[in-house]
């Protein structure tokens, strides 16, 4: 369903109008630069309702489409290189409920209310997309003036400072708030930051939690001896292979990816950890990144373990590397489900990473190799069975 007035805003951009099979949702799309504009228009005037899911899905299915064009757009030629495709979502009116959620949680969402022609943007979103704020502002609004309101989307309240155009040449006023009223306001918005950082929190605290547990294992072991040592590693939880033989002290495997030697070994794989965990995490599911962390963190240990007994080559092994690793190789998994790019990560580049670590890892002393590639491979293969792609087409 095209909105009019938003559709001749874009056309008048350059911009090509695209059918998908949700009647209420469209795409617009401009190749620029060996690359695509896009901007998926969802009409949400009919009292349609969806979650952040089904948007994400929606989201993911475009991306894909564009990234990938050749003969599934009707009209774009082969042999034109992609390298670049941005996004972004504009909702049409509808349930202003539904419309915080989503702005609050996803990013590069406006809001356009096509009875009053006003262009809702909201603080955490971005205040332009290639010149189309302008464009919708003076186009789509009542009269040709367009209206912005930058609000708030937490639940505390609005914080909104609305702002009229005159014409093409600008904002001709700006309306300010009373002293009181502005003190409010900034007491909103601080609240609504709060609320936009629990919702992160929440998002990723599993990794977060993995993150506190090692530094704060660290920190005991710190104030106990000495990190760097490996016969108080080794004393304390770390792995070495008679104590798994002789003693069959097999919970080694996983005290082992919880210790660290030294603050520059902690600060270097949590950094890693929180990166890329957070990322996967948010793909997978908390329930779901866990067990593959736990499974490469297991990995790791087995066949670290194994390869000291075949090589006789025995030594003290701590770290969270090895299931870092294995976060790594999820990610490969779905990037390479994805059709070559998740995120802004490529197959080439992943694969670049893994290579490079890997390769500096054998040419340098003091790595357990071995654990990072175990990690790697148990995180891999647990992705395979536990994370499958919605597979949802337009």
């Amino acid at each position: 369903m095209e909105n009019a007035a938003v559709a001749n805003v874009l056309r008048g951009e350059g911009y090509r109008y695209c059918h998908t099979n949700l009647a209420e949702a469209g795409i617009y799309y401009k190749y620029y630069q060996e690359g695509f504009h896009i901007v998926m228009a969802v009409d949400l005037s009919g009292g349609n309702r969806f979650s952040v899911q089904q948007y994400r899905s929606m989201e993911e299915h475009a991306m894909d489409l564009f990234y990938h064009p050749q003969g599934r757009l009707g009209d774009f030629p082969d042999g034109f290189p992609v390298y670049h495709v941005e996004m972004l979502t504009l909702l049409i009116g509808g349930d202003s409920e539904v419309e915080r959620k989503l702005c609050a949680e996803c990013r590069n969402v406006w809001v356009y209310q096509p009875q009053s022609g006003r262009l809702l943007i909201y603080e955490n979103q971005p205040g332009d997309f290639f010149g189309l704020r302008g464009a919708l502002e003076q186009g789509a609004g009542t009269g040709g003036a367009g209206e912005m309101s930058r609000q708030g989307t937490g639940a505390g309240g609005w914080a909104e400072t609305s702002r009229q155009g005159a014409g093409a040449g600008g904002w001709a006023e700006t309306s300010w708030q009373g002293t009181g009223a502005a003190y409010a306001s900034a007491q909103n918005t601080a609240k609504n930051r709060l609320g936009i950082l629990w919702k992160n929190i929440r998002a990723e605290y599993v990794t977060i939690a993995l993150v506190v547990v090692n530094v704060i294992t660290y920190l005991v072991l710190e104030w106990l001896g000495d990190t760097t040592n490996g016969f108080f590693m080794a004393e304390h939880g770390a792995m070495y292979p008679d104590f798994i033989r002789i003693n069959h002290e097999w919970w080694r495997i996983i005290t082992a990816g919880f210790l660290h030697f030294g603050a520059v070994h902690l600060v270097n794989n949590m950094v890693i950890l929180y990166c890329m965990g957070s990322r996967l995490e948010r793909v997978t599911g908390h329930l779901k990144y866990f067990l593959i962390y736990l499974v490469s963190l297991i990995g790791a240990g087995l066949l670290s373990y194994g390869m000291m007994l075949r090589t006789g080559d025995y030594a003290v092994s701590a770290g969270a590397s090895g299931a870092i690793f294995g976060v790594i190789g999820g990610f490969l998994w779905i990037v390479i489900l994805h059709r070559g790019r998740f995120e802004q990560i490529t197959t080439r580049g992943i694969m670049m990473m893994i290579v490079l670590t890997i390769y500096y890892g054998f040419s340098s002393a003091g790595i357990d190799n071995w654990g990072h590639i175990g990690g790697l491979l148990a995180g891999f293969a647990a992705t395979v069975i536990l994370y499958h792609r919605n597979r949802q087409k337009y």
